[in-house]
């Protein structure tokens, strides 16, 4: 996971009471923030970050160098703190991973998982040249990696325990030099087509280069929806931030954002609908849309009924997930907003 940092661009953290309501002051015009220079700015700090992970665990080596030994026996106590080191560790090496085997019971829910390399295993017979194919096979990726970290929850519940490690590859990974390259070509302006076969020739055929012509579409297209997300952030908060400027100034804005200073999660709130809480806060419906946005984000809705039996609308917010974090930060944006009420 990454560490965010709440701040509310442009504008000051700190309340001020203004006829009974709560306001947001300007601070600048610009839509950028820099919680550090900031003491009062709050902090939103994941409890799953590779850096306070590493350091429960007392590692001191690069992801690169880590050994069987270096894990096995080691414990943490969440299963997400596991898949955030495994994930994070994959990146580093330059592999993809995916859950092979999830055991779970009614008295102790889920109680093994084990992750593994995405190349385990091998495409089975009836897939590989079936009599009514249709379609141009797609690449076969299995190859039979034996790389995985198996981990069990202990007989108390309190914590998850590595069983095994594997760090062994059969195959080409993908260094950090050969991601960076797809970004640099990409904002050359070059297709990810010419992209795919240049890097083939740099690396003397397909069986060298350590990832599918699939892979590099799909990293392209990250890299799009990513533009498309900062571009259309900054232009949420620079019209917030209008709102509070020019038509309404007790309009209540709060986000969070990543160490790339990318938006994670953004909460809002209008005069009206803050009246609308301080009069029919009696009945509180809390509800998320499954990502059915154009951004593919939770959206959350906090809605009552007033005196006419009629829905009214409390506050909004788009999240970056729908993890436990995430809606505490939600929910607890949401006290503030309304006084604690």
């Amino acid at each position: 996971m990454e560490e965010t940092t709440e701040s509310t661009t442009g504008y000051s953290h700190e309340p001020v009471e203004n006829s009974g309501t709560f306001t947001v002051n300007i601070e600048s015009d610009q839509c950028t923030a820099n919680a550090e220079e900031d003491e009062t700015a709050p902090t939103y700090v994941s409890s799953y970050d590779w850096l306070s992970i590493v350091d429960m665990l007392g590692l001191q080596k690069h992801p690169t160098e880590l050994v069987p030994g270096d894990v096995v026996g080691k414990e943490l106590p969440l299963l997400e703190m596991w898949e955030c080191f495994y994930t994070t560790y994959s990146r580093s090496v330059g592999f993809r991973i995916r859950i092979h085997t999830t055991s779970s019971n009614e008295s102790r829910g889920v109680w093994r998982r084990e992750w593994v390399c995405a190349r385990q295993g091998f495409r089975r017979e009836k897939f590989l040249s079936p009599a009514d194919r249709k379609r141009r096979p797609r690449d076969c990726t299995r190859c039979g990696c034996t790389a995985c970290l198996h981990v069990l929850k202990s007989m108390s519940g309190t914590s998850w325990k590595v069983q095994r490690f594997n760090t062994n590859h059969n195959h080409v990974l993908v260094t950090s030099s050969q991601a960076s390259q797809i970004r640099t070509y990409k904002y050359a302006g070059l297709r990810t087509c010419d992209i795919v076969n240049l890097m083939v020739q740099q690396a003397g055929g397909f069986e060298r280069l350590g990832f599918t012509r699939k892979d590099a579409y799909n990293n392209a297209a990250a890299m799009h929806r990513v533009e498309t997300v900062e571009t259309n952030s900054e232009g949420l908060l620079g019209y917030l931030a209008s709102k509070i400027d020019s038509t309404d100034p007790t309009l209540y804005a709060k986000y969070a954002i990543d160490e790339e200073d990318r938006l994670c999660h953004i909460f809002w709130s209008d005069s009206g609908c803050q009246r609308d809480y301080m009069c029919f806060y009696d009945v509180l419906a809390f509800d998320t849309t499954y990502r059915s946005n154009a951004f593919n984000k939770p959206l959350v809705m906090f809605v009552g009924v007033n005196n006419h039996f009629r829905t009214c609308v409390f506050g909004f917010a788009l999240l970056l997930n729908e993890k436990i974090e995430s809606y505490k930060w939600v929910l607890e944006t949401f006290l503030d907003c309304m006084h604690r009420r």
